[in-house]
């Protein structure tokens, strides 16, 4: 799967004006859930319905129990995460197996919750016996080393997401039903591309923080670009839709393109959008967002 199909929508299928993809699914996603009180790890292919599970194995975790908060806690951290790198040896050492996926732990929500830590991975291991106790990692997820080989064709870098749950309850199989979500983002989308700034910056949570920015202040740097522009397109494709007890998330390809007011182009780009979306005072607020720019 080429890594500008991937993302769609973390969680949602409604029509947008201007944005005849917003909700098509392209090509067949792939996900990492993985249960900590049941040690499973599934492999799973994304529906809006309801994951189809395609994998199991059991998963040996962190050595002390709970959502990881701190670094050398030895526990496994609870969250929507990616995969951004993959070694094996000789630059892996030999105690991770055959190879590692590295988890981007602390991601953007983590970091905004003051929770530390480095090295977290799903990884093999070369000591077999490990894997008949659920709890002997210093906080990562591990398999063996014929699993983690058979799990290595699903995970496609920065794009496969892994959702860690300290219970995979049934409801949380079903990532994008929840029309809640569909509609704050489709909403989201109009208000950016309508350049209304108070409806877009009220899809905002009060403790968001982006590129350095606040909340203030990106609701300065957007109204300055208002300003600039005579119109704004975003253009969302393969939008997925995320659902985890802490917070959800949903990811696109974003193809920003804007005009200046002179009538030529303003800004250009194409990639990879992530929103963590949080509840504040029982309503939707993105927290934090990332991109990461795709070479045109």
């Amino acid at each position: 799967m080429s890594p500008s199909r991937f993302f769609c929508f973390i969680f949602g299928l409604v029509l947008i004006s201007n944005t005849p993809c917003l909700f098509a699914a392209s090509e067949a996603t792939t996900a990492v859930l993985v249960d900590k009180k049941t040690n499973s790890l599934h492999v799973v292919q994304y529906d809006t319905q309801r994951y189809k599970i395609l994998k199991t194995y059991h998963a040996t975790l962190g050595q002390v129990k709970g959502d990881k908060e701190q670094e050398n806690d030895l526990k496994t951290p609870e969250g929507i995460y990616t995969f951004n790198s993959l070694l094996t040896p000789p630059s892996l050492q030999k105690k991770f197996g055959v190879m590692s996926f590295a988890i981007n732990f602390p991601n953007a929500f983590d970091q905004l919750a003051g929770r530390t830590g480095s090295g977290i991975m799903l990884h093999a291991t070369n000591e077999p016996e490990r894997l008949k106790k659920n709890y002997d990692s210093q906080g990562c997820v591990v398999v063996k080393n014929e699993e983690i080989e058979a799990i290595k064709p699903f995970i496609r870098l920065g794009l496969t997401p892994i959702l860690i749950f300290s219970e995979l309850t049934d409801e949380y199989l079903s990532p994008g039903i929840d029309p809640k979500i569909k509609d704050f983002f489709s909403g989201w989308i109009s208000d950016w591309q309508g350049k209304s700034i108070d409806k877009y910056i009220d899809h905002y949570h009060s403790d968001f923080s982006a590129q350095g920015k606040n909340k203030a202040a990106w609701k300065q740097f957007k109204t300055e670009l208002n300003r600039r522009y005579s119109s704004i397109e975003i253009q969302p494709e393969d939008v997925r839709f995320y659902r985890h007890p802490k917070y959800s998330v949903v990811t696109f390809t974003q193809n920003y393109r804007s005009k200046l007011k002179s009538g030529g182009w303003g800004h250009r780009s194409r990639g990879t959008k992530i929103l963590y979306i949080a509840e504040e005072n029982n309503q939707s607020k993105i927290i934090a967002e990332t991109f990461t720019q795709m070479m045109w």
